[in-house]
């Protein structure tokens, strides 16, 4: 069995693993927009701004606003920006132009500054994106008691068998199953009591084939890496989702 010929496009994938960076990116981007909107350079405040000191008591329906804007400057790192008190204080005139109509344009310098500031926050957003196939691997490790190969194939056997182990070179008759991560059945990449030279597997499917004995099965979870290359990936099957087999092995041919 040839690993282009193993599988054919999945009829309705799951696109499970894209809902997480796509939600995160999304509304970050929004918050960030929101707040440098009204970004400008340096000037004199308004006449009609005064500075409301976090120590000074508000009326109780006003704190979610305030807290609405803690998390704003927060979650866009405006504290890591450097600005002194008096930029700050030009920034937070902005926002009150903008609030009472009398928005400030933004010129080439300020536009500069939207510029040097968008880099910075998507930097820092990118590089605290979670990596949702990482978290998925991590948590298989730790709540179900998954092991964890040298190759990144993670494996549960499920029932030990008590015949011999197959070798790379060797022909088995197996049969396996496979699932989305969600739980999603995939039946063009599933077989009966199939008969397959283990070095024509998948690669993760190979190697975990090799970790049983005759009459063993287990849950092997492929990551993207042991599963299909870019040229042969389903084109209906998410690229980069993992791929969960159940395997049964029935005999080593020969034998």
């Amino acid at each position: 069995m040839k690993k282009n010929c193993l599988v054919s496009a999945p009829a309705t994938p799951s696109s499970f693993w894209r809902i997480v960076a796509v939600v995160s990116l999304v509304f970050n981007a929004g918050l960030a927009f929101w707040l440098w909107h009204g970004a400008t350079t340096p000037a004199a405040p308004l006449a009609t701004v005064s500075s409301l000191p976090v120590s000074v008591a508000r009326p109780r329906e006003l704190t979610p606003y305030a807290a609405l804007g803690s998390f704003m400057a927060e979650n866009n790192g405006v504290s890591s920006l450097g600005w002194s008190e008096a930029q700050f204080t030009a920034f937070q005139d902005g926002f009150r132009a903008s609030f009472e109509g009398k928005g400030i344009p933004l010129d080439d310098e300020a536009r500069r500054l939207r510029d040097e500031i968008s880099r910075r926050v998507q930097g820092m957003m990118t590089g605290e994106r979670p990596d949702p196939v990482e978290d998925y691997f991590r948590t298989l490790r730790e709540k179900e008691n998954v092991q964890r190969t040298a190759s990144g194939l993670h494996y549960r056997i499920t029932e030990e068998g008590s015949g011999p182990v197959p070798k790379a070179a060797d022909t088995v008759v197996i049969s396996f199953t496979a699932r989305l991560p969600g739980g999603e059945a995939l039946p063009p990449l599933s077989r009966v009591r199939s008969r397959a030279a283990v070095k024509d597997l998948l690669p993760g499917l190979a190697e975990s084939v090799q970790l049983l004995r005759v009459g063993g099965k287990a849950l092997v979870y492929l990551p993207p890496a042991l599963a299909f290359t870019d040229a042969n990936w389903p084109p209906q099957l998410p690229k980069g989702t993992p791929i969960l087999f159940f395997v049964e092995l029935h005999e080593i041919v020969g034998m």
